[in-house]
């Protein structure tokens, strides 16, 4: 007797567990949340089986009880109920929003500008990877990032930024913490262009500018010509800058611009030998597996970490790239931490010709996932623009899903001239379609599949 009992408790108890309706929001993370947008999303998970209503309207449920649903934010407090039912037993939970209305923003007026009246005004940086932006502040485009001990002319002073003075057509920013304090000299002293020496390695020709001291210079590529521009250094005509272009007869791949002492150095990447049977024969790629450790990136409606796809990606990746007889370094093949600059230098030290980051896209939280997803592909300087539209284009082709286009982005992993860099978004992990197929081994290797592509097709386009 007491056995059948025992029996029919532990069914019981089994047959609730199966017909729970317990619900489980990943997004937004908190029970409360602020969100200054006219709309925001909801995922999470509950029973397959189970029925599930957003305020009181019925939600579909895709492939595990996952859910994605976006509502409409009222201003003030919005009470977002959260129901699912099945055979009977029900859950409920309640989410709350605020959005704020919008509030005028008194403009603030800029610090008044300090021209420099006392002759002339003369600093040094005192960091590497001192940061010269195209306005006094903070968001304005970064134009060069200078080493330590460059030297500089100040014009004036706006709030916490100093105007390096250099009579061209642009303005130059450098913010005080990354100079010494400015002092008075007689005169300035121009710097001087001594000589210019040209000289190849295995893997780069070099380009040697003898200064008499290290000025602030800027770097831009246009199609297979580069202009080195070296601010303060007259040149044969009389001018104030010294422009010096380089024109190449193939597409531009990496290419470096440092001081060794006083004089400037420009490095460009040589391709190397070309087997069009086996073209990425020899090619140093660096493969980065976006996030790690605990760094999660994006979490998915069943808890599934971003970290985790991307690394999967990124391993199968590492393998056709080596069956197919390249070069490969990489960041992490393990789930664990690896800062930002660690994965730069990683690819630096490794002398890569090609960086790609792997990732998978979010969505803030104002946006609609049934709105935005897709593949995308992001770079920053322009010897990475084809690779960029190559990957994006054969991604949305070969995966079939929506093309997000490429974009020019100042992130860590694109801000790198050498290696070729781009960092890939091959879907959105909110978008349910495109998350499920991430879900998926095979899909995750016909991402990679598709990136050994473009990588191929990519080298090959450089041998003609």
């Amino acid at each position: 007797m007491i056995r059948n009992i025992f029996i029919t408790t532990c069914v019981l108890l089994l047959f609730t567990i199966q017909a729970q309706a317990k619900i489980d929001i990943v997004h937004p993370s908190a029970s409360q949340a602020t969100v200054n947008a006219p709309s925001t999303y909801i995922t999470g998970n509950t029973n397959k089986n189970a029925t599930l209503t957003i305020n009181s309207e019925k939600v579909k449920l895709w492939e595990g009880g996952i859910f994605v649903h976006n509502v409409p934010l009222e201003y003030g407090i919005n009470k977002i109920k959260v129901k699912s039912v099945h055979s009977g037993i029900r859950e409920n939970k309640v989410i709350i929003i605020k959005r704020n209305k919008p509030v005028p923003k008194a403009i603030a007026k800029a610090p008044a500008y300090k021209q420099n009246t006392t002759g002339v005004l003369y600093a040094k940086t005192i960091n590497d990877d001192s940061t010269v932006r195209e306005k006094p502040s903070i968001s304005s485009q970064r134009v060069i990032d200078l080493p330590v001990n460059t030297v500089l002319y100040i014009d004036g002073q706006q709030g916490n930024y100093y105007k390096i003075q250099e009579n061209g057509s642009s303005e130059f920013w450098i913010h005080k913490t990354n100079i010494t304090t400015p002092v008075a000299l007689a005169k300035r002293i121009t710097p001087q262009i001594k000589n210019i020496k040209t000289y190849s390695d295995k893997n780069y020709d070099y380009y040697k500018f003898y200064l008499t001291y290290p000025v602030l210079y800027t770097v831009k590529q246009q199609d297979n010509s580069v202009n080195i521009t070296m601010y303060g250094v007259k040149d044969n005509k009389g001018g104030n800058n010294y422009t010096y272009t380089l024109n190449f007869d193939k597409p531009i791949l990496g290419y470096d611009c440092y001081y060794q002492d006083n004089n400037l150095i420009f490095r460009k990447a040589k391709l190397p030998d070309l087997y069009n049977a086996q073209p990425l024969k020899g090619i140093k790629i660096f493969v980065d597996a976006g996030h790690g450790g605990t760094e999660k990136g994006t979490i998915g409606p069943d808890r599934v970490c971003e970290k985790n796809i991307n690394l999967d990606i990124a391993k199968n990746l590492i393998k056709m790239l080596q069956e197919a007889g390249a070069d490969v370094s990489y960041s992490r093949i393990t789930d664990k931490n690896a800062g930002l600059y660690e994965r730069v230098k990683k690819a630096k030290d490794n002398n890569a010709l090609i960086s790609i980051s792997i990732h998978n896209n979010s969505l803030p939280y104002g946006g609609n996932p049934y709105l935005t997803h897709g593949t995308e592909v992001h770079y920053y300087n322009e010897n990475a623009k084809a690779l960029a539209v190559t990957i994006k284009t054969n991604l949305a082709k070969d995966l079939n899903i929506k093309d997000n286009g490429i974009h020019k982005s100042s992130f860590a992993m694109t801000r790198q001239t050498n290696p070729v860099s781009v960092l890939v978004e091959a879907a959105y992990m909110q978008y349910p379609e495109e998350y499920i197929k991430l879900k998926n081994p095979q899909f995750r290797k016909e991402i990679a599949k598709s990136i050994k592509k473009s990588l191929e097709e990519y080298i090959l386009t450089l041998s003609k």
